[in-house]
C-alpha cells in the first residue's frame, strides 16, 4: 500500500483594507501552537514522507509577524499594561479568551472560570468584575494555552510560566510575548530544511484561497446543484482566476522553489481549473472522493475505485478518503491515542488486503483539530507516525512521487464539503457578497486604473472564508469582523479610483445571524417513535445547534440539532436530527450528560430503546430521528433552572461524536406557560 498524508494550512486575510490593522489574531495563535510543531514532529520520524500545503495569505502573515510588521490589535492590547486598556480593549481581549476550545483553557482555572461566567454574563460585564492582576493572569494564561507541547518543553519562559500558574507581572507578559515572536521566525525555515531533505512535499493554493472554478465560471455550481440560485449579477472572473494561480506559483517557488503539486481551496475542483492547472504546468491535485463517484459514475458498491491514482487532461488526480480524514478531524479527539492509532492502522490494514496495490490518500486540516484534543493532539500524532512506520505493509510517499493508472474521460465540478459549492454561493446572503464583488469589479474596468494595490483588494476579496460566513451554514463569534473585513477591501478600491462609496457596503451583508438557541414557546408532548409524527407534536419545542463548529466542516457530523422541552407534568423530551443513516445497522449507543444544580446521566441502548437502570423508565426510539423521553422523577428538578447538555455517541462501542463539540447546549427549561394564550 502507498499511503499519503496531506496537512492543510490556511488563514484568510486578516487585515483590514482600510487600516492597514489585523483585526484578529488566528495566524499569530496557529503560529505559536500548530506552525512549527507539525513540522516539528515530522522532523522527529525522517523515514516519513509527508506532504503540507501552505497557502500564500498564510505565509505572507507568518512573515509579517516573523518580521515585527504585522500591525496587529490583538497583539497591541495585550502588550499594553492593563492598567491602561479600556473596557472596551478589554472585552475584545476577553472575547478572544473566551473563543478558545475547552481542551486549551482546561490548563488554567482564571480561563475555565471566566469561560464558566461568559454563559450567563457579557464580556463587559465580566471585564468590569475583574480586578487588573485578574486580568493579566487572564492574559498570560491565555498566551500559555496556545503555547504548543514543543513549547513547553523546551521554551525556557514557557515552561516556567507554565509550571508557575501563579501572580504573572506585567514583566512576565512582555517576556513570553518576545519569546512567541522569536519562535515565529523559525516557522518557514524548518518547512525549507524539511523539503530540501526530501522527506516532504509542499504544496501550493491559488492566492488568496478563492474558490477557483466559481471564478472561471459561476454557472458551475449549477452542475452540482442545478437548483442553486446564482447571483443576479454575473461578472466574468477569468483573469483574476489566472492572476491567483499564477501569483501564487510565483510567490512559492521565490519560497520553497518550483511547486508540482496545488490544492486548490476546498478541493473545489471543476474541468476549467485543471485545464488552468495543466496550462501553468502543475502536475498534481486532489479532492474529494465524492468527486470520483460522481465522475465515474460506477454504482458496484465497491470503494476499490478510491484508491487508484487517476489523470484528467494529464493532470494527476487524487482523491482523498473521507471517512479515514474525518476520523482523524473529528472522531479520535474524543479516543485514547493509543486506541485511536490501532483502529486508524487497522482500516489501513483491510484496505490493504482488499484490493491490489492500493494508493491511499488522506488530506485533512492541519491545524484547527488540533485544539479538540488532548495535548494538542501530539500524543496521538506520534503514536499514529511512529505506528505507520512500525508497519511493514504501509509505504509513505508523497504525491509526486506516484503515478497515475487511469484517465478520467470526465471531471464531475465540486468540492470536498457536500461534492457541490453551496458553502459559498447559493444563498442570499452570500449572493450579495457577491453581486457587491462584481459591481466593484465593473468600476475598476470602466475606470481602466489597474494598480497592484487595487488589484490585491479585489484577489482579496475572491477568497472562500468571506462567503464561508455568510449565510446560516457555519457559526462564529466573529461575524461582524468577518463581514467588515470582506467589505474593507471593496471600500478600499473605491477610495483608490477616487470615486463614491455604494451606500451597501458602509451596512453590514451578515444581517440574518441566526439563533444557534431558541427556547421552547409552550408545552411539548410527542410520541416517541423515531418519526415526526404530525406536524404540532414538536411546535413548541426549543431548539439548538449541535454543531456550533466554525473554522472546520461539520457535514459529516451525524447529530446536527436537538429540539426539546416539558409536558405540564415535567416530564422532558428530547429530539435529534441528523444523518442517522450513517450509523443503521451498527451496534450504538447515546449518553445524555446533563448538569445543573444537580447532575444527571442516561445511557441508552439506541438498538433496543432501553435505558440505563438510574432511569428505566425512560425510553428511546431511532427512526428518521432519535426521540427521547425522560419521565419526570428521574429529571424534574433538574429542569427547575437552566441546564446544560451534552450528547456522546458510540458506535461498535467506541466514542465516535460529542454534540456540542464545543460547549455544552443550555436548554431553557424553568418557565411554565399556563399563563400563555393566543387569539
Amino acid at each position: 500500500m502507498k499511503f499519503i498524508l496531506l496537512w492543510h494550512m490556511h488563514q484568510p486575510v486578516y487585515k483590514n483594507g482600510l487600516t492597514g490593522e489585523y483585526e484578529l489574531p488566528w495566524v499569530f495563535l496557529h503560529s505559536i501552537k500548530d506552525y512549527y510543531e507539525m513540522a516539528y514532529y515530522a522532523k522527529r520520524f525522517p523515514k516519513l514522507k509527508l506532504t503540507f500545503n501552505l497557502t500564500p495569505s498564510l505565509l505572507t502573515q507568518i512573515e509579517e509577524y516573523a518580521s515585527g510588521k504585522a500591525n496587529c490589535r490583538f497583539l497591541k492590547l495585550i502588550r499594553k499594561p492593563v492598567k491602561e486598556l479600556s473596557l472596551i480593549e478589554k472585552s475584545y481581549l476577553l472575547r478572544i479568551f473566551l473563543s478558545s476550545s475547552p481542551k486549551l483553557l482546561k490548563n488554567f482555572d482564571i480561563l475555565k472560570n471566566l469561560s464558566l461566567h461568559s454563559q450567563n454574563n457579557n464580556a463587559k460585564e465580566i471585564c468590569k468584575n475583574l480586578s487588573n492582576q485578574d486580568f493579566l493572569n487572564a492574559e498570560v494564561a491565555f498566551l500559555l494555552s496556545w503555547c504548543s507541547s514543543y513549547l513547553r518543553r523546551e521554551n525556557k519562559t514557557v515552561k516556567k510560566l507554565f509550571e508557575e500558574k501563579s501572580a504573572y507581572s506585567e514583566e512576565d507578559k512582555n517576556q513570553l510575548i518576545l519569546e512567541l515572536l522569536n519562535h515565529i521566525r523559525e516557522i518557514i525555515p524548518l518547512y525549507k530544511e524539511l523539503l530540501s531533505s526530501g522527506q516532504i512535499e509542499i504544496t501550493t493554493t491559488p492566492f488568496y484561497h478563492p474558490i477557483l472554478p466559481l471564478l472561471l465560471d459561476m454557472n458551475v455550481a449549477k452542475e452540482s446543484s442545478p437548483d442553486v440560485k446564482l447571483p443576479a449579477l454575473h461578472v466574468s472572473l477569468k483573469e483574476d482566476a489566472l492572476t491567483q494561480l499564477t501569483s501564487a506559483l510565483s510567490y512559492h517557488e521565490k519560497t520553497f522553489g518550483k511547486p508540482k503539486g496545488v490544492w486548490l481551496a476546498e478541493g473545489g475542483i471543476s474541468e476549467d481549473a485543471v485545464k488552468l492547472l495543466l496550462q501553468q504546468g502543475v502536475e498534481w491535485t486532489a479532492t474529494d472522493e465524492e468527486i470520483l463517484f460522481k465522475s465515474i459514475q460506477e454504482k458496484s458498491g465497491t470503494r476499490e475505485p478510491l484508491y487508484r491514482v487517476y489523470s484528467y487532461k494529464g493532470v494527476k488526480i487524487f482523491f482523498r478518503d473521507r471517512e479515514l480524514s474525518d476520523l482523524i478531524g473529528f472522531t479520535y479527539q474524543n479516543w485514547n491515542p493509543e486506541e485511536a492509532v490501532r483502529d486508524f492502522i487497522s482500516r489501513l490494514k483491510r484496505i490493504s488486503n482488499s484490493y491490489p496495490d492500493p494508493v491511499v490518500s488522506v488530506i485533512l486540516d492541519g491545524e484547527n483539530c488540533w485544539e479538540f484534543y488532548e495535548d494538542n493532539g501530539t500524543e496521538f500524532r506520534e503514536n499514529l507516525y511512529r505506528a505507520i512506520l512500525d508497519s511493514p505493509f504501509i509505504e509513505t510517499v508523497k504525491p509526486s512521487e506516484v503515478d497515475s493508472s487511469m484517465e478520467l474521460p470526465r471531471l464531475f465540478p465540486g468540492s470536498w464539503i457536500g461534492g457541490n459549492f453551496l458553502t459559498w454561493v447559493g444563498d442570499e446572503e452570500k449572493n450579495r457578497a457577491w453581486e457587491l464583488l462584481g459591481t466593484t469589479k465593473l468600476q475598476v474596468e470602466r475606470k481602466g486604473q489597474v494598480n497592484q494595490r487595487i488589484l490585491n483588494h479585489i484577489l482579496i476579496s475572491e477568497g472562500s472564508d468571506w462567503f464561508w460566513w455568510f449565510g446560516k451554514v457555519h457559526h462564529s463569534h466573529f461575524f461582524a469582523e468577518f463581514d467588515r473585513l470582506f467589505r474593507s477591501n471593496l471600500i478600499k478600491v473605491y477610495r483608490e479610483l477616487g470615486i463614491d462609496i455604494p451606500s451597501e457596503l458602509l451596512h453590514p451583508i451578515k444581517t440574518s445571524v441566526e439563533t444557534f438557541a431558541q427556547p421552547p414557546k409552550g408545552y411539548v408532548s410527542a410520541t416517541i417513535d423515531g418519526e415526526v409524527t404530525d406536524y404540532f407534536e414538536w411546535l413548541n419545542a426549543g431548539r439548538v445547534s449541535l454543531v456550533e463548529i466554525s473554522t472546520m466542516d461539520s457535514s459529516s457530523f451525524i447529530m446536527r440539532e436537538a429540539f426539546y422541552g416539558c409536558d405540564k407534568e415535567k416530564n422532558f423530551f428530547l429530539r435529534i436530527d441528523g444523518n442517522w443513516k450513517r450509523i443503521q445497522g451498527r451496534r450504538a449507543s447515546v449518553k445524555l450528560e446533563f448538569t445543573g444544580k444537580e447532575s444527571l446521566e442516561i445511557a441508552f441502548n439506541i438498538n433496543t430503546g432501553t435505558a440505563s437502570s438510574n432511569c428505566s423508565r425512560a425510553k428511546l426510539k431511532l427512526g428518521k430521528v432519535l426521540e427521547v423521553f425522560i419521565p419526570s422523577e428521574c429529571i424534574a428538578e433538574l429542569l427547575k433552572d437552566k441546564v446544560r447538555m451534552v450528547v456522546k455517541l458510540f458506535v461498535d462501542g467506541k466514542l465516535l461524536e460529542t454534540a456540542p463539540p464545543f460547549t455544552p447546549a443550555v436548554l431553557e427549561t424553568d418557565r411554565e406557560f399556563e399563563d400563555d394564550w393566543m387569539v
